[in-house]
Order: C-alpha cells, then structure tokens, then sequence
C-alpha cells in the first residue's frame, strides 16, 4: 500500500497493456492578455498551452545508473507545458490549492518519461511538477504566471480533492530457465482503495554483464477494485560463463512495501551447485 511519506520530488516506458500515456487529466491553455503597459512595452505575452496534467504519489526520476520513483507526503500534479513566444521562466509559475499558493519542484536530475533521461522544464516549456497536500478543495486550483492563467479542468479539480487510493503490486516470472530462454516478468497492480488513482512504478536490471540498468516506467489509472496486468520480455542469463550467471528485476514504488526482486537463474547452474 501507498503510505504517505514527506519527502522533497515526472517522467514515466515500458509498454505494457494500457500502462503509458494516461492523458484523460488534460486541458488547453487560452492565452491571456497581458496587463496594460505603457509605450516602451515590447511584444506580446507568450502563449503556455497545457497539454497534460497528472495527478500521481510519485513521480520516476533518473538516477546515475537506474530510475527510481520520487514520493511524496501528499500528492503531486504534474503539468506538461508548452510555450511560444518569449519564454517563461520556471521560477514565474505558481499554482493556486486550497487557497494556498504553490511554487513549481525542482529535480536535479529531470524526469524520466517514455524513455527520455532528464527531462527538464526549459523556454519552451516542459514539465512543471507541483507537490500538494493530499487532499483540499480545487474550486480555486489554478496555474498562473505573468500575462495569463490557466483554470483547471473538472477531471483534474476532482482528482486533487480525492484521497489517494492504496495500491497492492506484485512481480512474478520464473526463477529458472533452460536454454534458449525466453522468460516474461508479470507485474500485477490492484487499486485496494475506494476512489481512482493512478500508480507510478519503476522497473531496473541488473545483469548479465550489467551493474545496474534502466529498463522502464508504469503508470496508468485505475478504478476502484481494478487489477492491471503488464508483462514484460525479459533478458536471458544465458550470454557467457560471466559470473554471476543470473538476471534480477527491481521494482520501485512510491511505498516502498511495493517493492520488489526477481531473480532468474539458470537450469544448469541449479544442477552444478546441486551435484
């Protein structure tokens, strides 16, 4: 289950089934006029189109070797932008919850989304990553910045004002394998909550002849009760007479009673170690 832990924070790609590419939390931006100016104002006010917004408990992040998944204490909402016309800084941004005013997170290292390593919020925009509390009331929720605001859609409002739901995840495949091997991870999730909600997990691989490596990222929506299958072509620990001959799966969730190890062996080597 999904326990709320305060810490400071998108990315998100293995394409599992219905597991990549949740947009149904999205609106666009209608750009608004800037404040009256005198005569020596210069241009016009740039125009930021929101194209996704994710309410998730985690966001994937990069690491130096491996990805891993950011939690959160509360919530974050995830905001994908895009800006034409002179460029609007980070920092210009703010976010109006529960009549509070939040300021956009900053990640060292970007977000790790479909596959891009370090995705980071530039002139042209990019992610902007809010962390909110759990719950609280969105009729005020907003995005602004200098010259325009952006009002959020109903969908997302009653994303923010519900709580989180709790998520069971499980990662299962076989733990020996003859050769030539062909192993398939299965990865479970089930929404154990009373509202929807979307999870976020993260997927590494260590071996054969690999320290640590990336492997991909899951997130999807799910409805109360709901169970999400995803399956995975996993490598063979059959390459060379490298030591240690094995392959091993880590999965990373924003709680971490989610985590979880497999291990795949070869048949021989059980049969050497045995004899």
């Amino acid at each position: 289950m999904y326990r709320r832990r305060v810490l400071a924070l998108c990315g998100l790609a293995i394409t599992g089934a219905g597991c990549q590419g949740e947009t149904e939390d999205t609106g666009t931006v209608t750009p608004m006029p800037s404040p009256s100016g005198s005569e020596t104002d210069i241009g016009s006010p740039p125009s930021v189109t929101v194209t996704d917004a994710v309410v998730a408990p985690g966001v994937v992040i990069p690491r130096t070797d491996s990805i891993s998944v950011e939690p959160t204490g509360g919530q974050f909402l995830v905001l994908t932008t895009t800006i034409e016309g002179s460029g609007v800084d980070r920092g210009a941004f703010s976010l109006r919850f529960d009549g509070a005013t939040y300021s956009p997170e900053t990640f060292r290292n970007g977000l790790y989304r479909d596959g891009e390593w370090g995705r980071q919020f530039t002139e042209a925009g990019g992610p902007l990553v809010f962390d909110l509390p759990e719950t609280g009331s969105a009729s005020d929720a907003r995005l602004s910045w200098p010259g325009g605001e952006w009002t959020m859609p109903k969908t997302v409002q009653n994303r923010l004002e519900a709580p989180l739901p709790s998520f069971d995840v499980t990662l299962d495949g076989p733990e020996r394998v003859t050769e030539p091997a062909m192993p398939t991870l299965e990865i479970t999730v089930t929404n154990t909550g009373d509202t929807a909600g979307r999870y976020v997990l993260a997927l590494n691989r260590t071996g054969p002849r690999v320290a640590y490596a990336p492997v991909g990222r899951f997130d999807r929506v799910l409805e109360p009760g709901e169970t999400a299958g995803i399956t995975h072509d996993a490598k063979t620990p059959y390459v060379d007479d490298t030591e240690p001959r094995e392959v091993t799966y880590h999965l990373r969730a924003p709680d971490d009673n989610n985590d979880a190890t497999h291990r795949i062996k070869p048949v021989d080597e059980e049969t050497a170690t045995e004899s």
